[in-house]
């Protein structure tokens, strides 16, 4: 579990624009988003691949709070960790 402070990119979706996101990591991202369409979530973020690394979406829970699921990916060639030797 990690504690992260971000500022969304500019000119970039932002699945909260103020307060709080919890991010939660799935096995399968694909079929949760599914599970919550069907469910009649409202998604608020639509599901995507992320060149960070990530496939995801997010919904609101009552109380105002994005919740960001998704699932991991390869991230793209910027976003890779540089390896020095």
């Amino acid at each position: 579990m990690t504690l992260q402070f971000m500022l969304p990119q500019k000119g970039g979706p932002c699945a909260n624009p103020v307060g709080l996101t919890i991010n939660f990591c799935v096995p399968d991202v694909d079929a949760t988003h599914q599970r919550l369409v069907e469910t009649r979530h409202t998604i608020t973020l639509p599901i995507a691949d992320h060149p960070w690394g990530d496939r995801g979406f997010s919904i609101q829970d009552p109380n105002g709070i994005a919740l960001y699921i998704y699932s991991e990916r390869e991230p793209s060639v910027e976003f890779k960790p540089i390896i020095h030797s």
